[in-house]
This record gives C-alpha cells, structure tokens and sequence, in this order.
C-alpha cells in the first residue's frame, strides 16, 4: 500500500514565482514573489518539478494553476475567466491521468488545493471514480483532503456582497463529497476582494474549516515575505502529523534541491523558498483600490458557517488564535470580518472558547 498525492496549485500560480524579478519592466523594486503552499507541500512530501518520484512508498504530483497552460493569450483568458473546458479540463485530466497509472488497490490518496486549485481538488474528488480502476469502491477513498482558501469563481465573477458564490463554482455544491474520509479547510479573514469570495464547505463530521489572520495569498501562500503563509503551512503539516496518516515529510534542509532548476526558464527553488519561519505579526498583503472601483470590487468577508449552501447562524466559525496574537501585536490589526460576529476561538493546544466579537478582545 502507498500514498499518492496530487496537489492542485492557485490561478497562475508555478514553481517559476520562485524567480526573483524586478517590477515595471525591470526598472522598479523587487516583487515580493514565492511559491505557494501547495507547493511547498509538494516539495516536502518528496515530489519533484517533474512529478518524477520515485518512492515505492509515497508519490506526489503536482499541477501548477489555471493560467499557466498554454500559449500567453490562452494563459491569460484563462487567468480571468477559468473556463471549465480549457485549462481546467487539463489539470483534471492529467491528474486523473497520473491517479489512474499508479493507483493499486488499497492505496491511499491525497489531496491539496489552494484557491481555484482548491476548487479543483475537490472537483478531482467528486469525480475520482472515472479514475479508479473497474471493481474499486470509491467511498472515502480520499483519506485526506487539504485545501487553502477555496475560490471557485468560473467565468465572469459576481461582484456583488449578497451573493454567495454558488452558480459559478466547480462543483455542484459545498458538500463534500463522499469519496473523502475528512477534510481541512484554511480561510483568509481579511481578504477583501469580492471576486475572491471563498466557497465554503457545508458543515459535516468530516470537515473542519478554520479563519486565519491575512488576505487569500496570506492563507494560502505566494508572497517572498510569508510569514503569515508559513503559519497555515504549519498547521496544515502539524494537523497531517497528529492526525496520523503516516505520510512522509521532509525536514526543508532535506529536499534534494539540486534537481529543482530548470535551465530553460531561468529559475530555481532554493531552501530559502522552502523554509517555513511561522510569523502572526508578518507583512499583510491586501489590496487598495481607488474609490468607486473600490465600492465596486471590495467588500469585507462574511465569517459564518454553511448548512446546505446557506449561512447557519446557529453554528459559530472558528478562528485561530494567531488572528489574536495578532491583534495583540499589531497597533492596525482589526478584523472587520469579526465586528459583532460571534465565534470560537481555537488556541495551539486545541482547545475554544467562545468569542461575540471584536470586543471581546479589546476590553
């Protein structure tokens, strides 16, 4: 028996945001660019730029994001619309693809997702069946899935703040699917953007969604200064490791770095990409718009629980408490998402407390 992993990377997201470069046309400040999660978890796992593993015992495969395929006008329709045929018909097929090479029965399977590349996850495990060999009982067959700040938006996105992004998603509805065991699901707090309203998953046994401090590429990574990134890629690995499921993770200095560079496009992972330094006071990455553009466009997080694709104001969300230590830390930190909104607040050693707001902390 084996484990087998596929990781489904963020919208133009790739192992070339690695490469360091200068904004405006070289002329400007560095850009504060990294690698995701999802691909640090890749790498951690011991998968390689080539998805080439060789590990009887563990195979991990990675897909870099929507609006990395294809020719530089395909690439970026694709980054502004995600149209279901295009690249996310190919990133679900050469995961299916790989899943159907090397599954045997009794094989365990993973799955990791940021953003839309959440959302593809959790398609892939709607319709991992087409995938498994005759004769193989789907059910829960995915032990694990873990994805970061789910956006599913397909399409044209809806701006306004009544509407929740349902219409346009990759996948029927928020529930998950029955062929995962259980479910982590990582949300960004202070993440504004209305085109980037999270999916959420429908409250179920088997998931467990969790707020953290920081806008979607804060949660989910992609920033050279990610400190606040490291902090749900920590708990995301910790959660792998106290949940037991056996997967082999590499200590960073441990990742056979030799073998990712590519020649061709100029760039490559260094243990400084890989490195996961946990900050709750790190750099925020949000986004300042003009005034009716942002009127338009921005909007604050609703912070609540599903139930059947509806808010359930009967179940409280639950928070991390690095979105306190930041609080505490930070003299500009207020989570407008929080403003009256009760819920529970998780601590390191896993134990809540009930929290009616912003307040609570304050007095």
């Amino acid at each position: 028996m084996k484990k087998i992993i596929l990781c489904f990377d963020g919208t133009c997201c790739h192992p070339s945001d690695a490469r360091q470069e200068r904004e405006w046309f070289g002329l400007g400040d560095m850009e504060d660019s990294g690698i995701t999660n999802v691909l640090k978890m890749h790498l951690l796992l011991g998968g390689g730029l080539d998805n080439d593993s060789t590990d009887p015992r563990q195979r991990s495969f990675y897909y870099s994001g929507v609006g990395t395929h294809g020719n530089a006008c395909q690439r970026v329709f694709n980054m502004i619309f995600a149209p279901d045929n295009q690249d996310v018909a190919e990133i679900l097929n050469l995961a299916g693809a790989d899943l159907n090479r090397v599954f045997e029965p009794g094989d365990e399977i993973f799955l990791f997702g940021f953003s839309r590349g959440a959302a593809l996850a959790r398609r892939f495990a709607a319709i991992i069946p087409r995938y498994l060999p005759d004769g193989v009982d789907p059910t829960e067959i995915v032990r694990f899935m873990g994805v970061f700040d789910t956006v599913a938006s397909i399409g044209v996105p809806n701006l306004s703040e009544q509407d929740r992004p349902v219409s346009d998603v990759l996948f029927e509805n928020g529930t998950l699917s029955p062929h995962v065991f259980e479910a982590l699901h990582l949300l960004a707090l202070d993440e504004c953007r209305l085109a980037f309203r999270p999916t959420l998953m429908n409250a179920d046994p088997r998931v467990t969604e969790i707020w953290f401090p920081g806008g979607h590429s804060d949660v989910g990574g992609g920033f050279w200064n990610d400190g606040l990134s490291d902090v749900t890629l920590r708990f995301m690995l910790d959660e792998i490791v106290r949940r037991e499921f056996g997967l082999a993770i590499l200590d960073p200095i441990g990742v056979d770095y030799e073998h990712l560079v590519d020649k061709t496009e100029g760039y490559r992972i260094d243990p400084e990409d890989v490195f996961i330094d946990p900050k709750s006071h790190g750099k925020i990455h949000l986004q300042d718009r003009w005034g009716p553009i942002a009127e338009m466009t921005l909007g604050t997080r609703e912070v609540r629980v599903a139930t059947n694709d509806n808010f359930d104001d009967a179940l409280l969300p639950m928070v991390h408490s690095t979105m306190w230590d930041r609080f505490a830390m930070v003299d500009d930190y207020r989570p407008r998402a929080l403003k009256g909104v009760a819920h529970w607040l998780l601590d390191v050693d896993g134990d809540m407390e009930r929290k009616n707001g912003l307040m609570d902390y304050i007095r």
